[in-house]
Protein backbone atom coordinates (compact mmCIF):
# COMPACT_ATOMS: atom_id res chain seq x y z
CA UNK A 1 0.00 0.00 0.00
CA UNK A 2 1.48 3.03 -1.01
CA UNK A 3 2.04 6.61 1.53
CA UNK A 4 -1.16 8.30 -1.05
CA UNK A 5 -3.22 5.25 -0.32
CA UNK A 6 -2.90 4.96 3.89
CA UNK A 7 -3.43 8.81 3.74
CA UNK A 8 -6.61 8.44 1.98
CA UNK A 9 -7.79 5.92 4.42
CA UNK A 10 -6.98 7.26 7.14
CA UNK A 11 -9.03 10.26 6.26
CA UNK A 12 -11.90 8.04 5.47
CA UNK A 13 -11.50 6.77 9.04
CA UNK A 14 -11.74 10.50 10.32
CA UNK A 15 -14.75 11.22 8.41
CA UNK A 16 -16.21 8.06 9.46
CA UNK A 17 -15.84 8.51 13.42
CA UNK A 18 -16.88 12.23 12.68
CA UNK A 19 -19.97 10.58 11.71
CA UNK A 20 -20.24 8.67 14.25
CA UNK A 21 -19.98 11.11 17.10
CA UNK A 22 -21.49 14.50 15.33
CA UNK A 23 -24.29 12.64 13.51
CA UNK A 24 -26.49 12.23 16.55
CA UNK A 25 -26.16 15.69 18.07
CA UNK A 26 -26.64 16.86 14.36
CA UNK A 27 -29.96 14.75 14.65
CA UNK A 28 -31.21 16.20 17.97
CA UNK A 29 -30.93 19.91 16.85
CA UNK A 30 -33.83 19.37 14.68
CA UNK A 31 -35.65 17.71 17.33
CA UNK A 32 -38.68 17.15 17.20
CA UNK A 33 -39.28 16.73 13.75
CA UNK A 34 -42.42 14.22 14.03
CA UNK A 35 -45.61 13.94 17.00
CA UNK A 36 -44.66 13.24 19.87
CA UNK A 37 -46.71 10.44 21.50
CA UNK A 38 -47.13 10.14 24.94
CA UNK A 39 -48.62 7.18 26.45
CA UNK A 40 -51.52 7.65 29.15
CA UNK A 41 -52.42 3.92 31.53
CA UNK A 42 -55.83 4.74 31.90
CA UNK A 43 -59.03 5.37 30.38
CA UNK A 44 -59.70 8.72 28.57
CA UNK A 45 -60.88 11.72 30.15
CA UNK A 46 -59.07 10.70 33.62
CA UNK A 47 -56.89 13.00 35.61
CA UNK A 48 -53.64 11.95 33.34
CA UNK A 49 -54.46 12.45 30.19
CA UNK A 50 -55.75 15.96 31.09
CA UNK A 51 -52.50 16.28 32.76
CA UNK A 52 -50.66 15.35 29.47
CA UNK A 53 -52.58 17.20 27.41
CA UNK A 54 -51.55 20.55 29.46
CA UNK A 55 -48.05 19.56 29.43
CA UNK A 56 -47.69 18.43 25.63
CA UNK A 57 -49.92 21.99 24.87
CA UNK A 58 -47.03 24.08 26.47
CA UNK A 59 -44.35 21.89 24.63
CA UNK A 60 -46.62 22.51 21.55
CA UNK A 61 -46.40 26.29 21.87
CA UNK A 62 -42.32 26.24 22.85
CA UNK A 63 -40.95 23.54 20.75
CA UNK A 64 -43.48 24.37 17.32
CA UNK A 65 -44.36 20.09 18.41
CA UNK A 66 -47.04 18.61 17.01
CA UNK A 67 -48.24 15.43 19.88
CA UNK A 68 -50.39 12.67 20.04
CA UNK A 69 -52.05 11.91 23.97
CA UNK A 70 -52.83 8.09 23.31
CA UNK A 71 -55.01 5.82 26.34
CA UNK A 72 -54.43 2.78 26.35
CA UNK A 73 -55.39 1.30 29.66
CA UNK A 74 -55.80 -1.54 31.22
CA UNK A 75 -53.64 -4.17 33.78
CA UNK A 76 -53.21 -1.70 36.23
CA UNK A 77 -51.56 0.32 33.75
CA UNK A 78 -48.66 -2.29 32.41
CA UNK A 79 -50.18 -2.55 29.03
CA UNK A 80 -49.25 0.91 28.07
CA UNK A 81 -46.15 0.74 30.53
CA UNK A 82 -45.09 -2.47 28.46
CA UNK A 83 -45.66 -0.72 25.34
CA UNK A 84 -43.21 2.74 26.63
CA UNK A 85 -40.78 0.07 27.70
CA UNK A 86 -40.02 -1.18 24.79
CA UNK A 87 -40.75 1.93 22.34
CA UNK A 88 -37.66 2.79 20.57
CA UNK A 89 -35.78 5.21 22.86
CA UNK A 90 -35.55 7.81 19.67
CA UNK A 91 -37.12 11.05 22.20
CA UNK A 92 -40.80 10.42 20.19
CA UNK A 93 -42.36 8.05 22.79
CA UNK A 94 -43.06 9.11 26.86
CA UNK A 95 -45.83 7.66 29.33
CA UNK A 96 -47.23 9.98 32.27
CA UNK A 97 -47.51 7.39 35.10
CA UNK A 98 -48.60 7.89 38.94
CA UNK A 99 -48.57 6.39 42.40
CA UNK A 100 -49.41 2.73 40.44
CA UNK A 101 -46.40 2.62 38.36
CA UNK A 102 -44.78 2.32 41.84
CA UNK A 103 -46.84 -0.16 43.24
CA UNK A 104 -47.34 -2.60 40.82
CA UNK A 105 -43.96 -4.33 41.46
CA UNK A 106 -45.45 -5.22 44.98
CA UNK A 107 -48.43 -7.03 43.59
CA UNK A 108 -47.18 -8.41 40.83
CA UNK A 109 -44.71 -11.72 40.79
CA UNK A 110 -44.14 -11.01 37.09
CA UNK A 111 -44.43 -7.96 35.39
CA UNK A 112 -43.75 -7.65 31.48
CA UNK A 113 -40.77 -4.66 31.90
CA UNK A 114 -38.39 -4.00 35.23
CA UNK A 115 -39.82 -0.79 36.87
CA UNK A 116 -36.80 0.69 38.19
CA UNK A 117 -34.38 0.02 34.83
CA UNK A 118 -36.37 0.35 31.74
CA UNK A 119 -37.18 3.74 31.61
CA UNK A 120 -35.69 6.93 32.70
CA UNK A 121 -37.81 9.31 34.89
CA UNK A 122 -38.12 12.84 33.02
CA UNK A 123 -39.38 15.18 35.60
CA UNK A 124 -42.78 15.79 37.55
CA UNK A 125 -45.74 17.27 36.65
CA UNK A 126 -48.06 17.76 38.74
CA UNK A 127 -49.61 16.51 42.67
CA UNK A 128 -52.64 16.00 43.99
CA UNK A 129 -54.61 14.82 46.64
CA UNK A 130 -57.47 12.50 46.47
CA UNK A 131 -61.03 13.42 48.36
CA UNK A 132 -63.23 10.97 49.46
CA UNK A 133 -66.40 11.66 47.99
CA UNK A 134 -70.10 9.62 48.85
CA UNK A 135 -73.18 9.06 46.66
CA UNK A 136 -75.65 11.76 48.30
CA UNK A 137 -77.89 8.70 49.19
CA UNK A 138 -75.21 7.06 51.35
CA UNK A 139 -76.69 8.38 55.04
CA UNK A 140 -73.34 10.62 55.96
CA UNK A 141 -72.19 13.96 57.00
CA UNK A 142 -69.38 13.52 57.57
CA UNK A 143 -65.55 11.17 57.23
CA UNK A 144 -66.67 9.72 60.85
CA UNK A 145 -70.08 8.89 60.38
CA UNK A 146 -68.84 7.24 57.37
CA UNK A 147 -66.60 5.09 59.13
CA UNK A 148 -69.30 4.29 61.73
CA UNK A 149 -71.38 3.15 59.14
CA UNK A 150 -69.11 0.93 57.01
CA UNK A 151 -68.47 -1.03 60.75
CA UNK A 152 -72.35 -1.94 61.39
CA UNK A 153 -72.21 -2.95 57.67
CA UNK A 154 -68.91 -4.82 57.08
CA UNK A 155 -68.55 -6.01 53.28
CA UNK A 156 -71.69 -4.27 52.68
CA UNK A 157 -70.00 -0.72 51.24
CA UNK A 158 -68.57 -0.61 47.93
CA UNK A 159 -66.40 1.97 46.92
CA UNK A 160 -65.13 2.34 43.05
CA UNK A 161 -61.67 2.65 41.34
CA UNK A 162 -59.84 2.71 37.63
CA UNK A 163 -58.41 -0.18 38.72
CA UNK A 164 -56.12 -2.60 40.98
CA UNK A 165 -52.88 -0.47 42.04
CA UNK A 166 -54.66 2.98 40.82
CA UNK A 167 -54.09 5.86 42.52
CA UNK A 168 -57.95 5.81 43.88
CA UNK A 169 -57.34 1.74 45.11
CA UNK A 170 -54.27 2.43 47.04
CA UNK A 171 -55.90 5.60 48.52
CA UNK A 172 -58.91 3.60 49.64
CA UNK A 173 -56.80 0.33 50.65
CA UNK A 174 -54.92 2.68 53.41
CA UNK A 175 -58.01 4.38 54.16
CA UNK A 176 -59.76 0.96 54.82
CA UNK A 177 -56.90 -0.43 56.98
CA UNK A 178 -56.45 2.54 58.94
CA UNK A 179 -59.96 3.08 59.57
CA UNK A 180 -60.47 -0.43 60.50
CA UNK A 181 -63.54 -1.02 58.25
CA UNK A 182 -64.42 -3.86 55.88
CA UNK A 183 -65.50 -2.32 52.42
CA UNK A 184 -66.29 -4.39 49.00
CA UNK A 185 -63.68 -2.96 46.12
CA UNK A 186 -64.66 -2.46 42.63
CA UNK A 187 -62.50 -2.29 39.80
CA UNK A 188 -63.11 -0.68 36.76
CA UNK A 189 -61.04 -0.15 33.46
CA UNK A 190 -60.75 3.20 34.21
CA UNK A 191 -61.70 5.81 36.47
CA UNK A 192 -64.13 8.10 34.98
CA UNK A 193 -66.28 4.58 34.09
CA UNK A 194 -66.21 4.18 38.26
CA UNK A 195 -67.12 7.69 38.98
CA UNK A 196 -69.98 7.28 36.35
CA UNK A 197 -71.00 4.67 38.32
CA UNK A 198 -70.84 6.44 41.47
CA UNK A 199 -72.47 9.25 40.30
CA UNK A 200 -75.71 7.35 38.87
CA UNK A 201 -75.79 5.27 42.46
CA UNK A 202 -74.58 2.36 42.15
CA UNK A 203 -71.20 2.74 43.59
CA UNK A 204 -71.00 4.19 47.60
CA UNK A 205 -67.50 6.24 47.42
CA UNK A 206 -64.72 6.74 46.01
CA UNK A 207 -61.32 8.28 46.69
CA UNK A 208 -61.47 9.74 43.47
CA UNK A 209 -58.82 12.75 41.99
CA UNK A 210 -59.71 16.03 43.18
CA UNK A 211 -59.42 17.17 39.13
CA UNK A 212 -62.03 14.22 37.98
CA UNK A 213 -64.75 14.71 40.62
CA UNK A 214 -64.47 18.69 41.71
CA UNK A 215 -67.24 19.38 39.18
CA UNK A 216 -69.54 16.82 40.78
CA UNK A 217 -68.89 18.14 44.11
CA UNK A 218 -69.64 21.97 42.67
CA UNK A 219 -73.30 20.62 41.60
CA UNK A 220 -73.92 18.61 44.50
CA UNK A 221 -74.16 15.09 42.33
CA UNK A 222 -71.21 14.14 45.21
CA UNK A 223 -70.68 14.98 48.70
CA UNK A 224 -67.17 15.47 50.04
CA UNK A 225 -66.23 14.36 52.96
CA UNK A 226 -62.35 14.79 53.37
CA UNK A 227 -58.99 15.17 51.28
CA UNK A 228 -56.22 12.79 51.79
CA UNK A 229 -53.10 14.98 52.49
CA UNK A 230 -51.66 15.92 55.93
CA UNK A 231 -52.86 19.29 55.14
CA UNK A 232 -56.21 21.04 53.72
CA UNK A 233 -56.44 21.74 49.67
CA UNK A 234 -57.01 25.30 48.62
CA UNK A 235 -59.28 23.39 45.73
CA UNK A 236 -61.83 22.35 48.50
CA UNK A 237 -60.37 24.43 50.99
CA UNK A 238 -63.96 23.95 53.54
CA UNK A 239 -63.16 20.11 53.41
CA UNK A 240 -61.16 18.87 56.19
CA UNK A 241 -58.40 16.12 56.15
CA UNK A 242 -58.72 12.59 56.77
CA UNK A 243 -56.59 13.27 59.71
CA UNK A 244 -58.44 15.78 60.89
CA UNK A 245 -61.92 13.77 60.00
CA UNK A 246 -61.75 10.89 62.21
CA UNK A 247 -58.14 8.36 60.71
CA UNK A 248 -55.21 9.94 62.23
CA UNK A 249 -52.41 9.81 60.85
CA UNK A 250 -54.05 9.20 56.77
CA UNK A 251 -51.36 10.98 54.75
CA UNK A 252 -51.85 10.62 50.75
CA UNK A 253 -51.01 12.76 47.73
CA UNK A 254 -50.81 11.20 44.38
CA UNK A 255 -48.10 12.08 41.79
CA UNK A 256 -48.04 12.20 37.98
CA UNK A 257 -44.63 11.93 36.32
CA UNK A 258 -42.99 11.50 32.88
CA UNK A 259 -40.87 8.67 31.68
CA UNK A 260 -39.29 7.97 28.70
CA UNK A 261 -37.71 4.72 27.58
CA UNK A 262 -33.98 3.61 29.07
CA UNK A 263 -31.31 5.20 26.57
CA UNK A 264 -34.14 7.83 25.27
CA UNK A 265 -30.74 10.28 24.40
CA UNK A 266 -29.73 12.26 27.72
CA UNK A 267 -30.05 15.60 25.93
CA UNK A 268 -33.82 15.18 24.67
CA UNK A 269 -34.83 14.12 28.49
CA UNK A 270 -33.10 17.07 29.65
CA UNK A 271 -34.37 19.20 27.86
CA UNK A 272 -38.05 18.14 28.44
CA UNK A 273 -37.19 17.99 32.72
CA UNK A 274 -35.79 21.85 31.65
CA UNK A 275 -39.58 22.51 30.55
CA UNK A 276 -41.29 20.48 33.44
CA UNK A 277 -38.99 22.59 35.89
CA UNK A 278 -39.53 25.99 33.89
CA UNK A 279 -43.46 24.95 33.76
CA UNK A 280 -43.42 24.54 37.55
CA UNK A 281 -42.51 28.74 38.01
CA UNK A 282 -44.87 29.33 35.45
CA UNK A 283 -48.22 31.32 37.02
CA UNK A 284 -50.61 30.44 33.70
CA UNK A 285 -49.27 26.88 33.73
CA UNK A 286 -49.79 26.54 37.08
CA UNK A 287 -53.38 28.40 37.16
CA UNK A 288 -54.05 25.77 34.55
CA UNK A 289 -53.01 23.10 36.83
CA UNK A 290 -55.17 24.38 39.43
CA UNK A 291 -58.57 24.55 37.64
CA UNK A 292 -58.35 20.77 37.23
CA UNK A 293 -57.09 20.48 41.18
CA UNK A 294 -53.70 19.87 40.58
CA UNK A 295 -50.93 21.18 42.83
CA UNK A 296 -47.42 22.63 41.18
CA UNK A 297 -44.61 19.80 41.28
CA UNK A 298 -41.82 20.15 42.88
CA UNK A 299 -38.82 21.37 40.33
CA UNK A 300 -37.08 17.89 40.15
CA UNK A 301 -33.73 17.08 38.26
CA UNK A 302 -33.67 13.95 36.05
CA UNK A 303 -31.73 12.49 38.93
CA UNK A 304 -33.90 13.48 41.50
CA UNK A 305 -36.62 12.35 40.12
CA UNK A 306 -35.12 9.18 39.38
CA UNK A 307 -34.54 8.51 43.56
CA UNK A 308 -38.36 9.87 43.45
CA UNK A 309 -39.33 6.99 42.18
CA UNK A 310 -37.19 4.27 43.54
CA UNK A 311 -38.00 5.34 47.21
CA UNK A 312 -42.15 5.28 46.06
CA UNK A 313 -41.22 2.09 45.18
CA UNK A 314 -39.83 0.93 48.29
CA UNK A 315 -42.49 2.76 50.17
CA UNK A 316 -45.23 1.43 48.78
CA UNK A 317 -43.92 -1.80 48.95
CA UNK A 318 -44.16 -1.81 52.92
CA UNK A 319 -47.84 0.49 51.97
CA UNK A 320 -49.32 -3.12 49.98
CA UNK A 321 -48.37 -5.41 52.62
CA UNK A 322 -50.14 -3.18 55.99
CA UNK A 323 -53.24 -2.79 53.66
CA UNK A 324 -52.98 -5.96 52.46
CA UNK A 325 -53.41 -5.00 48.93
CA UNK A 326 -54.45 -7.85 46.36
CA UNK A 327 -54.96 -8.05 42.56
CA UNK A 328 -58.50 -9.52 42.56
Amino acid sequence: MTTRERAQLAVIGLLSLGALTCGPSFAQSDYPNKPIRVLVPFAPGGSAEVYARITMQRLQERWNAQSIVEARPGAGGMIATEVAAKAPADGYTFIIVTVGHAVNPSLHSKIPYDTANDFTPVGMVTMSPNVLVVHPSVPVKNAKELVALARSRPGQLNYGTGGVATTAHVAAAMFSSMAGVDMVHVPYKGATLALQDLVGGRLDLMLDQIPSSIGYIRNGRLKALAVTPAKRTPQLADVPTLSEAGVPGYDFTAWWMFLAPAKTPAAIVARFNDELRAAAADASFRERLAKVGGDPAPPLTVAEAREFVLREIARFAKVVKQANIRVQ
